[in-house]
């Protein structure tokens, strides 16, 4: 069924509906044994089983099980998966009341482990660790303060799925942009002797290399991308990338004139875009395009490096720091 996927049309969408189908029936079906494996351990007879909400609880799963079975669209599906997990929250209901503190103190220990904010950890103790302790002599209030911590971990646990699998896809995407900007340029590099425009072509491409591999090292944490920075993220991926690029177009143009002589190889910057756009290729020349093709990375993966290079150029020493918070004047009365 796999092989689906790589069909237009109906047969994708068939694939994609098939796929959706069977992570909602596999969710539904974990969350049908989360709910009986806790009525299951053993209690005490004096903690007695809500055996009439367990019946309700499973009969609604098995409900829910039916409809995704029968759904006819993902979304459906999506929405019948969140149900499940709904009714599997119910499983708080039916821990005996000695594992209720350890099932909710685990819980939370799990959720810090995963990395999220420690503020959100911290109110969680706050909010639970009380009620946990006092299971013994008001179960029903313990219980419903379990429930309130399967739901935070049932929240976590999407978001922190949302986010790994955002996170996979933006370092395919630019590792892969990497790889062919970089095939792209050593190409255009190499063929510059025959047509001169292709050296900067080559180079505004590395620079683009350079800043893909830059953006992917900007990924916000866990942690900031609750405040909104990876959406942020996302708008300032294509933006980031090309301002990269011309970045490295434009201190190329620097280190070509001069502004900063670097000599690598006792070759400067100059003599390698020289050699580069030269009509007959020296034996030497894969060095000099390797040589162009690193710094131009280089321009484009660090924002500082253009900024050394601007103030070499203007004859500005002070930072951006600086120019923003002067320092204030000394006064001149005295005493």
């Amino acid at each position: 069924m796999d092989a689906l996927r790589w069909f237009p049309g109906e047969r994708r969408t068939k694939w994609k509906l098939e796929k959706s189908r069977v992570d909602a029936l596999s969710s539904i079906t974990g969350e049908r044994v989360h709910v009986q494996l806790m009525a299951q351990r053993p209690r005490k007879s004096d903690d007695p089983q809500n055996d009439v909400l367990l019946a309700t609880v499973l009969r609604q799963i098995d409900d829910i099980e039916e409809k995704a079975r029968n759904a006819a669209h993902p979304d459906e599906l999506e929405d019948l998966k969140a149900d499940g997990e709904l009714q599997g929250l119910f499983a708080a209901y039916f821990c005996p009341v000695d594992d209720i503190q350890d099932e909710g103190t685990l819980i939370i220990d799990n959720l810090e482990g995963w990395g999220i904010p420690k503020t959100a950890v911290k109110k969680l103790r706050e909010l639970f660790t009380d009620r946990l302790k006092n299971a013994s002599k008001n179960p029903d209030n313990a219980r419903s303060a379990l429930y309130g911590i399967f739901s935070e971990q049932d929240s976590w646990s999407d978001y922190v799925d949302d986010y790994a699998e955002s996170s996979k896809s933006y370092h395919w995407q630019l590792g892969g942009a990497a790889i062919i900007l970089t095939l792209l340029s050593m190409t255009a590099l190499y063929f510059a002797r025959y047509f001169s425009p292709l050296l900067w072509l080559g180079i505004f491409l590395a620079g683009g290399t350079g800043s893909s591999v830059g953006v992917i090292t900007k990924l916000p944490a866990l942690d900031e991308s609750l405040s909104g920075e990876l959406d942020a993220y996302e708008r300032r991926i294509f933006s980031g990338t090309v301002s990269g690029a011309v970045a490295s177009l434009i201190g190329s143009a620097f280190l070509g004139w001069g502004i900063f002589p670097v000599a690598i190889q006792n070759q400067t910057f100059t003599d390698a875009l020289n050699a580069c756009a030269a009509p007959l290729a020296s034996p030497g020349s894969a060095v000099k395009i390797l040589i162009v093709l690193g710094v131009a990375m280089l321009l484009g993966y660090s924002e500082r490096t253009l900024h050394s290079l601007e103030r070499r150029l203007l004859g500005v020493a002070k930072s951006e720091d600086e120019r923003r918070f002067p320092e204030p004047r000394k006064s001149s009365r005295k005493g």
